[in-house]
Order: C-alpha cells, then sequence, then structure tokens
C-alpha cells in the first residue's frame, strides 16, 4: 500500500535526486517536491509538508519516459505500481456488487499509476537510467525460470517494452516481423525463384 505520510529524505545509496517535480498518482496532482532514486527505494517528499512516501521496486510493474501530450499534459516518469494508494480525499477503486472474501483473494491485485513531471525535461532520461539500474537491483523473487522460458520472456519483454514506447511518442516506427522481408528486389526475387527450382530438379532425379 503507497502511504502519504511524514518522510525524511533517503541519505543512502542515492543514484539520483531531483527536485521540483510534480507528482501525479492516478491523475490526481499531489504536489511538488524532490524525487529520489536510491538502490533500496523510490522515494518522493513534498517540498511544503515534508510528507511523501517510498516505494519497494518489487512492486513496481512499468517504467517509462512519457513525452506524448496527449496522454499526460507534462513530460514526465510513468510509473505503475501494484499498490493500493491510500493519500487523503482520494476515492478508492468501487467494490463488485456481489463481492465477497472470496472473490477478493481470487481477484487482480490493485493497480496505481503515477507521473513523476520534474521542471526540469532534460533529467529525464537520467532519472529513466537510474531507476532501470536499481531495479535491477531486485529482482522478482517469485520468478523461476527454465532454460527455455529464458528466451520465451525476453521476446515478450521487448515486445512489451516496443509498445509502450509507441504510447509515449517515443519510438520509430517499426515494421511487424510479418512484413519485415516480404520485399525483394528484381534479382533477389530470380535468385530465390532459381534456387526453388533447383531444388524440385533434385527432387525429380532422386529414385
Amino acid at each position: 500500500m503507497v502511504v502519504l505520510s511524514s518522510l525524511l529524505p533517503p541519505q543512502e545509496g542515492i543514484r539520483h535526486e531531483e527536485p521540483n517535480t510534480t507528482v501525479y498518482i492516478n491523475d490526481r496532482e499531489v504536489g511538488k517536491g524532490t524525487f529520489y532514486v536510491t538502490e533500496s527505494v523510490l522515494s518522493w517528499v513534498d517540498n511544503d509538508t515534508q510528507q511523501g512516501f517510498s516505494l519497494e521496486y518489487p512492486h513496481i510493474s512499468l517504467h517509462a519516459i512519457s513525452r506524448d501530450e496527449q496522454v499526460h499534459p507534462r513530460q514526465c516518469l510513468y510509473i505503475m505500481v501494484d499498490a493500493k494508494v491510500d493519500l487523503p480525499d482520494m476515492p478508492l477503486p468501487l467494490a463488485s456488487e456481489n463481492g465477497s472474501e472470496n472473490e477478493d483473494d481470487n481477484a487482480d491485485p490493485p493497480i496505481t499509476e503515477m507521473q513523476f513531471a520534474p521542471d526540469n525535461t532534460n533529467n529525464l532520461d537520467l532519472m529513466f537510467q537510474a531507476m532501470s539500474a536499481c531495479q535491477a537491483l531486485h529482482p522478482d523473487p517469485q520468478d523461476s525460470f527454465s532454460d527455455e522460458d529464458i528466451y520465451e520472456d525476453a521476446e515478450e519483454d521487448y515486445e512489451g517494452e516496443y509498445d509502450e514506447e509507441v504510447g509515449a511518442g517515443d519510438a520509430p516506427c517499426i515494421l511487424p516481423t510479418e512484413q519485415m522481408g516480404t520485399t525483394h528486389t528484381g534479382a533477389e526475387a530470380e535468385e530465390a525463384m532459381d534456387i526453388e527450382a533447383g531444388q524440385f530438379e533434385d527432387a525429380e532425379e532422386d529414385p
């Protein structure tokens, strides 16, 4: 659970410190403060109230840079957290009409979206790189891969990252795999036909 409370700025393991950063939680502006990327947690502390919160890296399921004003009015570091938010006056998700404890046990974990928008947008890349490095220090202990699953998961992670970059408007246009390699020059097409023809001749000569 994400709780806004009195919080002292971190002192150890700081990889990046970004002052004058406005945080938005589920599209609601919370305040302006200092954003800290440390080796153990991600923290934000309000400049005026000295209240803030910390996020553990295993609960951060996605992070990306967003520069598309149609996605968010400010350039920001977007973060998705699999935790509930406990902030004053923030509405909680509505429970189902037939909700029960058994259904809650099987329900998907709550998702919280956050945007960290620094006044100095030139530092967005530094914020992202520092966070990526620190998150790599905290692999999910529940993840266990077999040798075959490593390559499958790597391919899925790449596709998901590519989709997120496209949504942020930062990635170039890349043709889908099905379309790549389908356009050939005339010489390449003739060479391919000659190879196929030779294959059929060999097949006919075989007894």
